[in-house]
């Protein structure tokens, strides 16, 4: 019998599906981290809530930590492939602001618990694990950074502004709303992204 064909030193049960339990952990330390903190989930509680064994968790991660990493990493890989889809897609920087703003909140609200987390418990990781994640970070700030760029090159946006700090308002706006929004209001998050687009363009166009 080999090492994969056990699950913490069992034999896989017959219709063992690893990527079903490999989501299952995630989901569950995804609502543990953004309701309890990452300090005070326990590996006990992420295999509970997910109705599995320790043995299950570490045959697919080493710790608590690596389960914190591949949350960040499933919110900004999908963040930065549909920034870079948007860039690419158009040269006109008010269309990619808009989209880019749009793509953003549309993330805080699918992604809420994400974003949260992202926010709130980024500080735990370590290494070369955090390093990944700024850098994942940093791409996807500079496709913000270098539509405002393109625009105020352009004259499209005003000469006078700050392209670093543009963006740092822009994305914080963004990231605020998973704070507050939550679906089922009054406004839709849609209606939310535009408003938003609204503010940031009345304030940048020259």
């Amino acid at each position: 019998m080999t090492a994969s064909e056990r699950v913490g030193g069992r034999r896989k049960p017959d219709g063992y599906d690893p990527q079903r339990t490999r989501r299952a952990l995630v989901d569950s330390a995804l609502a543990r981290f953004e309701r309890d903190g990452f300090d005070r989930t326990t590996l006990q509680d992420i295999v509970d809530d997910a109705g599995l064994t320790k043995g299950a968790f570490y045959y697919h991660f080493d710790g608590k930590e690596e389960v914190l990493w591949q949350i960040q990493n499933e919110y900004l890989d999908t963040q930065i492939a549909q920034a870079t889809a948007i860039v690419t897609g158009s040269d006109a920087p008010v269309e990619q602001l808009r989209a880019l703003i749009g793509l953003s909140l549309l993330g805080a609200a699918d992604y809420r618990s994400h974003v949260a987390i992202f926010h709130q418990e980024r500080r735990h990781l370590t290494g070369d694990r955090l390093d990944s994640i700024i850098r994942k970070r940093d791409e996807l700030e500079q496709h913000f950074r270098d539509a405002v760029r393109r625009g105020i090159e352009q004259g499209v946006f005003r000469s006078a502004l700050n392209e670093r700090i543009v963006t740092f308002a822009i994305i914080g706006m963004c990231a605020s709303a998973f704070q507050w929004y939550r679906p089922g209001g009054r406004l839709s998050i849609d209606e939310v992204a535009g408003q938003f687009c609204d503010l940031v363009l009345d304030g940048l166009l020259a």
